[in-house]
């Protein structure tokens, strides 16, 4: 492994959550193009590990394997509650539709979504995303994407068909 990838590896494990490849470069003092080359290949030489990289469009953070997670639930302590129909009903549409506006996300499932917003961002599943004169959008976060065992949000079964579906792209252009 190169020092770039052993620097982006010690800076993740350090960091402890997602970090951002703008701040990645200015800390590394590499290019895009290097970074995207030292990212590949910390994956790669972490394949065979109990750790993982996860990316997103602008992030990526060190986690355990999915991997391991059936050995690592023996020792979780944690007793989350589950998420309600409408909670997993949100969810899924940033995951597949995301970034989108709490406003899409209205359109989309018929209600207001507030309340379910509110909950999946103080649960860290979500991100708030602010764009100057836009409206805010939200996505999916590095702990989701762990949670579920993935390590990008094209894993998710059918990504590709249902992030583009028709009818769907339809319905929002209507509001």
């Amino acid at each position: 492994m190169n020092t770039l990838a052993q620097q982006l590896q010690a800076l993740l494990f350090t960091a402890g959550e997602a970090v951002s490849y703008r701040d990645l470069c200015e800390l590394t003092h590499a290019s895009d193009e290097q970074l995207a080359a030292a990212i590949d290949e910390l994956r790669s030489s972490l394949s065979t590990t109990g750790l993982a990289l996860i990316t997103t469009a602008t992030h990526t953070q060190l986690v355990t394997s999915p991997d391991v997670a059936e050995f690592l639930a023996q020792f979780s302590t944690t007793d989350e509650n589950e998420l309600s129909k409408a909670a997993l009903e949100t969810l899924s549409l940033i995951a597949y539709r995301g970034p989108i506006t709490r406003i899409d996300i209205d359109v989309l499932r018929g209600v207001d979504s507030r309340r379910m917003v509110r909950q999946l961002l103080l649960r860290g599943l979500i991100r708030q995303l602010k764009i100057a004169g836009q409206a805010s959008q939200y996505e999916i976060t590095e702990e989701f994407l762990a949670h579920i065992g993935m390590t990008n949000k094209e894993e998710l079964p059918n990504f590709s068909e249902l992030s583009s579906h028709e009818g769907l792209t339809r319905l929002l252009d209507r509001t």
